[in-house]
């Protein structure tokens, strides 16, 4: 198809483009100017703005074949409504698709209601308060023979953006992990890789006149995000909660109040009937190991492969830490390769062979985290070869909640990690205590 692209220089809609074009589909994106943005996936640009309407006669010729609005909402409703109007009325008795990018705040607070469906009655907080309206004039162009649709994304992170990193900069700045509202604050998630995923399924095969939930997952506690946002600005601290007032102070009211939302909300429909299948690592995963703590890279192109094996000896590393923390002896020796693994600990005794190794792991992990644990946050990544590297990894010591032990010493493994039969393992290892 060729589909053209509202909000495509945005962060979705750049990841909705990048997919959209992968998928084989031709992308005309609608840009405020005419200068060239070069290395994006599109096959064209037209100007227009959907702050004024006006500008976007003729932006959907005869030969779209699809629209997908992600531009972001004026704030006023008349403005928003003229837009929809100026991009959908061109596709009226063509059975094409217009895809109409809402959000989960319209249903409002979820109370006791566990994983509410595309079904529940909106309940708008302030700061999306005509949407629903916007929604229910979109959908109305079902009966004109438009493929009508609408996707409301969750909460959306990875890429090292979206609102998570509001929560990264803050604890950057404060010192302090920091989320808002009661201290029982769930939000409804979505990477947005994931999240582009499903918008091209919706304009691929989602029928006419429905809505669907692109969420990830349900119910992520924002302390949870919180503590995990501190880890990514270097933050070992334990998180606190701001009242709703205060956040408002720094946000404004609605937006404090959209931070404060408590939500659980399910994206099974999109699921079951659109086969989308969300597959990134969850937001605290991100958060913790991901996009969000940027890490050098030597020795390997810029590009997608060396971005999914970056990952993946990140995702390792934090194996290591979970299998460290939780004792887990068996889990632990299976992230080293079996043949001639050599591992130097941190106080310089030398292990041999995986059969050194597992003997003197099943010695001294159990019960090693009594009096604390530590975190690994990987630094930097040489690659000798594509399927060698060398990884730099900061290792500090913290209690069981996460926060800094001041009086102990950090440490500094350095892993030779391998790829075989593709997946990263470690081949050799050099615990060293970090002395002042």
């Amino acid at each position: 198809m060729k589909v053209l692209v509202t909000g495509a220089t945005g962060y979705i809609g750049s990841a909705v483009t990048d997919h959209l074009a992968a998928a084989g589909h031709q992308v005309v994106a609608l840009t405020r100017g005419a200068e060239p943005r070069p290395g994006r996936t599109w096959q064209a640009q037209v100007v227009g703005d959907t702050a004024d309407p006006g500008s976007l006669a003729g932006a959907v010729t005869p030969d779209i074949e699809a629209v997908i609005h992600l531009a972001p909402p004026s704030g006023d409703a008349d403005v928003d409504s003229a837009a929809v109007e100026a991009l959908a009325a061109p596709l009226r008795g063509t059975g094409r698709p217009f895809v109409y990018t809402s959000g989960i705040w319209v249903l409002g607070a979820t109370g006791a209601a566990q994983e509410v469906g595309e079904d529940a009655p909106t309940h708008p907080i302030d700061i999306v308060g005509y949407r629903p309206q916007i929604e229910q004039q979109v959908l109305a162009g079902t009966a004109d023979g438009i493929r009508a649709v609408v996707v409301r994304p969750g909460i959306v992170y990875g890429r090292g953006g979206g609102i998570p990193a509001i929560l990264v900069d803050r604890a950057r700045q404060g010192g302090v992990p920091e989320y808002y509202g009661e201290e029982g604050v769930r939000w409804p998630t979505v990477h947005v890789d994931d999240l582009a995923e499903l918008f091209v399924a919706a304009v691929e095969r989602a029928e006419a006149g429905t809505v669907w939930h692109g969420v990830g997952e349900s119910a992520v506690p924002v302390r949870d995000l919180a503590r995990a946002a501190g880890r990514a600005a270097g933050v070992l601290a334990a998180p606190h909660t701001v009242p709703v007032e205060q956040a408002a102070d720094v946000f404004g009211a609605p937006f404090a109040e959209a931070l404060a939302l408590d939500q659980s909300v399910s994206g099974a429909a999109a699921r079951t009937a659109l086969g989308w299948r969300p597959r990134r690592p969850g937001a605290v995963a991100e958060l913790t190991s991901g996009s969000y703590r940027p890490v050098e890279v030597f020795g390997a192109p810029d590009g997608p492969a060396t971005d999914v094996d970056v990952a993946a000896i990140r995702a390792l590393v934090a194996e290591v830490e979970h299998a460290q923390q939780h004792e887990l002896v068996d889990r632990f020796l299976s992230l080293f390769r079996r043949e001639d693994p050599v591992w130097t600990t941190g106080h310089g005794k030398r292990l041999s062979g995986f059969e050194e190794i597992a003997a003197f792991t099943q010695k001294v992990l159990p019960g090693a985290t009594a009096d604390g644990t530590a975190v690994y946050d990987v630094e930097r990544v040489l690659f000798l070869r594509p399927d060698v590297a060398a990884v730099n990894v900061r290792q500090q010591p913290v209690r069981h909640d996460g926060t800094r032990i001041a009086d102990r010493p950090e440490g500094r493994p350095f892993y030779i990690v391998v790829k075989e039969d593709g997946a990263w393992r470690v081949g050799a290892a050099q615990n060293t205590v970090a002395v002042d």
